[in-house]
């Protein structure tokens, strides 16, 4: 031991004072990674609410399953699936996740979010964007909010305004329509 030379007062001594000067060291480094957010998790909003409905030639499609993917930066895409009722419209919930990843500052992370469905041996794009930011988005929400989407469409590659960032704009890649 350390102190195996010193007297049994003297060694509880140091040790006390050795605990509480690591204490105080590993405080004050928590204090510091806390307020340079190295710790801390935000809320990151992957997706606002979906809502949409699936037509062929004007006619609803029941059952249709639609796909979402979303991935922040590069961790892990999150996938989940639903349904089209009997009017052909379907809905997925709102997705947020908690990361350390926006207290970094070099954290340049995008969020992508892409919406497909199959039909005859095709995979099709409802939405497919890239959005920056961690905060929900206007225009991304209006959009994801009335998705019409008739798989007789063809893709389209379309820009349009963001209120949060108008300097630079969203560029989506989708077969529905507004």
């Amino acid at each position: 031991m350390i102190f195996s030379h010193l007297n049994n007062k003297k060694r509880i001594i140091l040790s006390l004072l050795f605990i509480v000067t690591s204490c105080s060291f590993l405080l004050t480094t928590q204090v510091a990674a806390d307020m340079f957010g190295i710790f801390k998790k935000y809320d990151v909003h992957l997706s606002p609410e979906v809502r949409g409905q699936i037509l062929l030639n004007g006619e609803p499609i029941s059952n249709q399953e639609v796909l979402r993917g979303l991935t922040y930066g590069d961790d892990k895409e999150i996938i989940d699936k639903t349904l089209t009722d009997a009017d052909g419209n379907f809905y997925l919930p709102e997705k947020i996740i908690r990361s350390r990843k926006p207290g970094s500052m070099f954290d340049e992370s995008r969020t992508r979010q892409v919406i497909v469905t199959h039909h005859n041996e095709k995979d099709l794009m409802l939405w497919y964007t890239q959005s920056i930011g961690i905060e929900p988005n206007k225009a991304l929400s209006e959009k994801l909010n009335k998705l019409n989407c008739d798989l007789t469409n063809s893709e389209e590659e379309l820009e349009f305004k963001s209120y949060e960032y108008p300097q630079s704009g969203y560029l989506l890649h989708s077969i529905c329509r507004w």
